[in-house]
């Protein structure tokens, strides 16, 4: 489960009593770490004790992702209607929607919102929500141009290479090559965005007909070498042979990973799976 963080504390923790963050980041590894009754009661114990209104407001969204997680949507939305800043409480609720799956309730939500008149530090997420709702319900072009606008908002490049990797996502095909490969320009992308990257030209070009540059993209990620992105590599080049019919090739990929140390459990299955069936 990825965090749904909505400030930056690093800005507030002056506002703060002295373990205000410290809590709060305690109880933002809970949910992280998919302890979501742990964290309910941690975020419910942090809007008690909340010093100022930002806190409060900070541990309110947490606390209503927790809410929405348990299926329990009604408190999760009681939870939302308290947080003061009508900012965050607009962004919570197109997290809310979204956690959902509903996506149309997000685009008429927001549908007319000027981000670009919203703080500095909101703007990026609420473009990139309200992309995704509208790639969702089959608005390309409104998606398109949030996440194109997102790129504007930020200089950090995790959050570049999400946009870029969700403009590809929307566009597709071979049009979506120089999406991807902006991600592999960046300094600091994650090293799963990478791979995302590269596996999804690879797939592109495959499906183009390109075998050979299709299999020449792995080498961008070489210095990939550790678990699990190491076989995460391996899985896509071996799925990358199984387009261009090279089964052997595919096979060879496939033990490589079987016979790694420590690869993760759930593609092991699949290359053992895969190479049963090939038998």
């Amino acid at each position: 489960m990825k965090p749904l963080i909505l400030l930056n504390f690093l800005l507030l923790a002056p506002l703060y009593a002295a373990t205000f963050p410290t809590d709060y980041q305690a109880a933002l590894r809970l949910f992280i770490s998919n302890k979501i009754p742990e964290a309910k009661v941690a975020f419910a114990a942090l809007i008690a004790s909340a010093p100022t209104p930002e806190a409060k407001d900070a541990a309110l969204i947490q606390a209503s992702y927790c809410e929405v997680q348990l299926k329990h949507v009604e408190e999760a939305t009681k939870l939302a209607a308290g947080i003061k800043d009508k900012y965050l409480s607009t962004l919570c609720r197109m997290k809310l929607l979204t956690l959902q799956s509903k996506y149309a309730e997000v685009v008429a939500l927001v549908r007319d919102e000027d981000f670009s008149l919203w703080p500095d530090a909101l703007i990026f997420e609420a473009l990139m929500v309200r992309g995704e709702a509208s790639g969702r319900v089959r608005d390309a072009v409104a998606a398109e141009k949030d996440f194109r606008a997102a790129l504007s908002y930020t200089i950090n490049d995790y959050k570049k290479a999400t946009a870029h990797l969700r403009l590809a996502w929307l566009i597709e095909g071979p049009k979506a090559l120089g999406c991807l490969d902006e991600v592999m320009k960046l300094k600091d992308p994650s090293p799963t965005m990478r791979f995302q990257a590269i596996a999804n030209r690879a797939r592109i070009l495959a499906q183009d007909g390109k075998g050979a540059l299709a299999i020449a993209e792995f080498d961008r990620v070489n210095d990939l070498t550790k678990q699990p992105h190491w076989t995460m590599v391996q899985m896509a080049r071996a799925a990358t042979h199984e387009a261009l019919n090279e089964p052997d090739k595919a096979r060879a990929c496939y033990e490589a990973v079987v016979a790694s140390s420590n690869p993760p459990a759930d593609a092991l299955a699949t290359a053992k799976a895969k190479l049963a069936a090939k038998r």
